[in-house]
C-alpha cells in the first residue's frame, strides 16, 4: 500500500548509502526492461536519478530496504463453521462481521472496505499505539495488520494474520474472538494451532515431519536455531523470556541439522535428548532453504507463541555474481513462502492430533 511519495532523491541516498543494494534494484529494474551496467554504488545512484518511477515502483524498491520492518511476520490460526450450514457461506460470515465492527470502531480500530473472492477475504485494519515519552509529537504511532483468511473446504478457513509485532497480532486476536464469541450464538468457532495440545513425543514429531516436508521450490539446507522452553503448570509463566534456552553453540546446531538431514530425528540428538529429559519442549526452530527456482536462500522460524503458532521470515539473502548478501525478497515471494509454511504446519498438526485422537480411542477399547 503506497502511503507517501518518496522522489528520486531521496532514493538516491538510500543507495549511496548502501541501505539498498544495487544488484537488488539492477534485478527488479531488468525485469521491467531497464538495463544498468554501473558497478559502483555512486555512479548507480546517479544513473537512476535519471528515471522516472511511479508510486508502484518506489514502493516496490523501498520494501528492499535492509531492515527487519521489510520482512513478513504472521500468525495462523483456523475457524469452522459449528454445524455445516448448506446456506451459510464462512467467507461472508466474516465479511458481514467485520462490516458490522467497522461500522462499530471496535476499540478504537480503523477496519476497511473487506475484500472478497471466491476463495479468500482480506481485509487491512490499523489502530493508535501510545508511545512512552512526554512529547505531544511522538506519543502514539499508527500499527497496521492485513488479515488473509483463506478456505480451507466450504466449512474451514485458514486465518493469517500479518503483523509488525506479537503485540499487533493479539489485537487482530481481540477482534476475531469478539466475532465469534459463542455467548453471542456465532456460527463459527475459532481453532488454534495449539501446539500444547500435542503430547511431548509429537510436539518433536511436528518439528521432525515440518523439517522432512517436501516443498516444490525450496530445499533444507541447514538448522540455524532452536528454542527450548520449560514446561510449566502456571499460565502466567509460559511467555517469561527466563524460562527460555537458547541454543546457538554451532556445534550443537551442526549436530540437530546432521540429524534433520541424514532424517535420523531431532530425538537422535544429544542436546534434544537431554532438554526433553530435563522437562523441556521446543518451541521454537529456524531453517535455511535454498532456493531451487532461482539464485538465494532464506532463514524461516516457527514458533509456537501461547495457543497460535508463528511463521516468521527471518532473514534472506540475494546471489550477486556468485556472492550471497543480506536482501529482504519480494513482498510477493515472502507471503507464498509464508503461505506454504502455513499449510505445510496446519498438515502436520492435525494429523498428530487425529493420531492422538486414535490412540485414545484404541486405548479406551483395550480390555
Amino acid at each position: 500500500m503506497v502511503t507517501e511519495y518518496t522522489d528520486c532523491a531521496e532514493l538516491m541516498r538510500l543507495i549511496t548509502e548502501q541501505k539498498i543494494k544495487p544488484a537488488a534494484i539492477k534485478r527488479y529494474l531488468s525485469k521491467q526492461g531497464i538495463i544498468f551496467t554501473s558497478i559502483n554504488a555512486q555512479t548507480f545512484a546517479e544513473d537512476i536519478y535519471t528515471i522516472f518511477l511511479g508510486g508502484q515502483e518506489m514502493t516496490n524498491i523501498t520494501q528492499m530496504i535492509v531492515s527487519d520492518g521489510n520482512y513478513e511476520k504472521s500468525t495462523l490460526i483456523n475457524a469452522k463453521l459449528r454445524k455445516h450450514l448448506d446456506d451459510v457461506d464462512i467467507l461472508d460470515f466474516f465479511a458481514d462481521k467485520f462490516n458490522i465492527y467497522r461500522s462499530s470502531h471496535f476499540q478504537g480500530y480503523v477496519i476497511e472496505q473487506p475484500i472478497k473472492s471466491d476463495s479468500e477475504l482480506i481485509v487491512n485494519m490499523s489502530y493508535k499505539r501510545k508511545l512512552p515519552g512526554k512529547n505531544k509529537l511522538i506519543q502514539e504511532e499508527t500499527r497496521y495488520v492485513r488479515i488473509a483468511i483463506r478456505k480451507k473446504s466450504t466449512s474451514d478457513v485458514a486465518i493469517d494474520i500479518r503483523q509488525p509485532s506479537s503485540f499487533d497480532a493479539q489485537k487482530a486476536l481481540e477482534l476475531l474472538q469478539a466475532m465469534t464469541d459463542s455467548s453471542e450464538e456465532s456460527e463459527v468457532d475459532l481453532a488454534h494451532v495449539n501446539l500444547d495440545l500435542l503430547t511431548d513425543k509429537n510436539k518433536v514429531n511436528f518439528y521432525d515431519q515440518l523439517s522432512a516436508y517436501s516443498f516444490d521450490n525450496w530445499k533444507l539446507k541447514t538448522v540455524v536455531g532452536i528454542t527450548v522452553k520449560k514446561a510449566s503448570t502456571s499460565e502466567d509463566d509460559i511467555e517469561e523470556d527466563t524460562s527460555e534456552n537458547d541454543e546457538s553453540l554451532s556445534g550443537t546446531l551442526a549436530g540437530i541439522s546432521q540429524a534433520v538431514l541424514n532424517g535420523s530425528g531431532l530425538r537422535s540428538n544429544e542436546f534434544v535428548q537431554s532438554s526433553i529429559q530435563q522437562g523441556y519442549y521446543i518451541s521454537s526452530m529456524k531453517y535455511r532453504y535454498l532456493c531451487t527456482q532461482e539464485a538465494g536462500e532464506f532463514v524461516v522460524a516457527i514458533n509456537s507463541k501461547g495457543e497460535n503458532l508463528r511463521v516468521d521470515i527471518e532473514k534472506s539473502f540475494s546471489d550477486d555474481d556468485g556472492n550471497l548478501y543480506i536482501q529482504p525478497f519480494s513482498k510477493g515471494l515472502q507471503d507464498e513462502i509464508i503461505k506454504a509454511f502455513q499449510d505445510a504446519s496446519n498438515s502436520i498438526f492435525y494429523s498428530l492430533i487425529e493420531e492422538q485422537k486414535k490412540a485414545t480411542a484404541n486405548a479406551i477399547l483395550a480390555p
